[in-house]
């Protein structure tokens, strides 16, 4: 495999005329990986190509929010593209959807929802009703769906909503309500609207957060016998926004729940004033202060950049025509691209410099623009450091310890510093690898990943032919689940309490020759930007 970029430095933004962006090359860049990719067009394309790429990428994990996620972006992208007559990603859509529906089902539970995650027996209230809406709009956008799929779960929202109770941590009055909310909300888009409860939770109203509010305001605005009570609940939460000049974000706390996010709450927010036909300039606003929200290019997680994308769809539906104009892209005295924009006949352009071909040293992106219209931009550039890159601490700390099976003794440690030294293995002897986490606060939704070089071969001892002279050391009982991949290890914690926790498998040494040895790395779905990873090494297996 092609080594990865592990730095990357993302300026978005929209442009009537014309922009500088400064550019730094330094020396000790890997000149064979990464470079500079330019995203540019008329319309709100450009914004959807990164978090798209990001989101379905081939490495994720296979949680049911993540596969969710994946068939609703999916389904809006096509969506998208019968609109622009062009393709927004050069991704298999076809292909994406197939996979993420078969992991689907081995998800779904005899009672028709869907866990949370590999290995959980029981189904989620919280995550199956968006799981349903997905499957729905992904049917909706002409994919093909098993039926089954959608009845079993239109069989559990069922039976949650007359009694989101069953499950004992879901007790409280808000609990309860926030689950039928979301469930009336599923089976709307499943095509079954029903105003059962609606006059329980509109009493009960104030009981929920600001993201619940305006998702109660828009199934409200479905029923016409609601427009009442739907106008003034949307008055309010419109009086709630945080407005300046060019844009409107909602007010609200940031320690959320994942599935109420900032994000998640500034999507749910356009989509509800899409519905009641707002003024263009509120819309505008409010679409402004969503892209405002990303970091480097992208949103925080798969959910957060399927609610935003799936709220841009929307309100790219509604858009004009964009005007036709002409734009150049020059760094420093060279200039790269010249592109014309036409409707949505030419609607996007690209521009991909290799590292090879980028100036060392500092020097200024320049994007200069001619006629009407606005010019939606990205520009990211992507590079590896020289040699192997060192460890990071960003909240967590991971570290691996390499020993002879059932032996005590540790041949190697990699943590954070840095070394060119190289890790020299005896070829077909087996392996304990051993990854220490710690954090020293609770956490939730925790991804470990350990990649393989290509020399080594990790060992599943769940297989019926195993021997049981070889065993690994123990794990901790919080990890919830662990599962091994030809070039992988992944595993996943649901919770850790602040603490240290040990992850431990074999790898039996197979491929004579020197390889790259990438860090482990941990970090959490919904909070990406906390992380830690140790630093890579190389292998040389003789």
């Amino acid at each position: 495999k092609a080594l990865k970029v592990t730095e990357q430095v993302v300026e978005a933004g929209t442009t009537t005329d014309g922009v500088s962006i400064p550019l730094r090359v330094a020396q000790d860049v890997d000149q064979a990986v990464g470079g500079l990719q330019i995203a540019l067009a008329s319309n709100l394309l450009s914004n959807l190509q990164m978090p798209t790429q990001q989101t379905l990428q081939d490495d994720y994990f296979p949680s049911l929010e993540t596969l969710a996620s994946r068939l609703a972006i999916a389904s809006h992208l096509k969506t998208l593209s019968q609109k622009y007559a062009t393709s927004v990603t050069d991704i298999d859509l076809e292909k994406q959807v197939a996979l993420a529906l078969d992991q689907l089902k081995t998800l779904q539970q005899p009672d028709g929802g869907f866990a949370s995650w590999p290995g959980s027996k029981r189904s989620s209230p919280f995550v199956t009703p968006y799981a349903a809406s997905a499957i729905a709009s992904t049917k909706a956008a002409g994919f093909t769906i098993e039926e089954s799929l959608l009845t079993q779960s239109k069989t559990y929202l069922t039976g949650l909503l007359a009694d989101p109770g069953q499950y004992s941590y879901c007790q409280s009055p808000r609990c309860k309500n926030q689950v039928r909310l979301e469930t009336l909300n599923a089976l709307a888009d499943l095509g079954d609207e029903r105003n059962q409860y609606l006059s329980w939770l509109y009493d009960q109203r104030d009981i929920f957060d600001l993201a619940d509010q305006i998702k109660l305001a828009r199934h409200l605005s479905r029923f016409s016998e609601w427009q009442i009570e739907s106008a003034p609940l949307a008055e309010q939460i419109q009086e709630s926004l945080y407005d300046t000049g060019r844009i409107s974000t909602c007010n609200i706390p940031t320690l959320l729940d994942c599935l109420n996010s900032q994000i998640a709450t500034q999507s749910s927010a356009l989509q509800l004033f899409i519905t009641r036909d707002a003024s263009p300039e509120l819309l505008s606003r409010l679409v402004q202060g969503l892209l405002s929200q990303r970091r480097d290019g992208t949103w925080h997680n798969t959910y957060d950049n399927a609610q935003a994308l799936s709220a841009l769809v929307d309100y790219a539906q509604r858009l004009p025509t964009p005007p036709d104009f002409q734009t150049t892209v020059q760094i420093g005295s060279n200039r790269v691209s010249t592109n014309t924009f036409k409707g949505y006949e030419a609607a996007n352009a690209e521009v991909n410099l290799p590292m090879a071909d980028l100036p060392i040293g500092d020097s200024e992106i320049q994007l200069q623009k001619g006629g009407e219209g606005e010019l939606h931009y990205v520009s990211a550039y992507r590079y590896r450091p020289e040699g192997n890159p060192s460890g990071r601490l960003n909240g967590l700390r991971v570290t691996r310890q390499l020993r002879p099976a059932n032996q005590p003794e540790v041949l190697h440690q990699f943590g954070l510093q840095s070394s060119e030294a190289v890790v020299a293995l005896p070829v077909g002897q087996v392996f304990d690898i051993g990854l220490e986490i710690i954090t020293d606060h609770p956490v939730d939704h925790v991804i470990i990943t350990d990649l393989l070089p290509a020399g080594l071969e990790a060992v599943d001892t769940s297989f019926e032919t195993a021997t049981n002279a070889v065993r690994t050391q123990q794990d901790s009982w919080e990890i919830d689940y662990q599962k091994i991949y030809s070039d992988r290890i992944q595993a996943y914690a649901n919770h850790l309490d602040a603490g240290v926790y040990s992850l431990h498998y074999l790898v039996r040494s197979v491929t004579p020759g020197t390889f790259s040895w990438p860090g482990a790395q941990v970090n959490l779905q919904y909070a990406p930007e906390e992380f830690g990873r140790t630093a890579a090494s190389t292998l040389l297996v003789e």
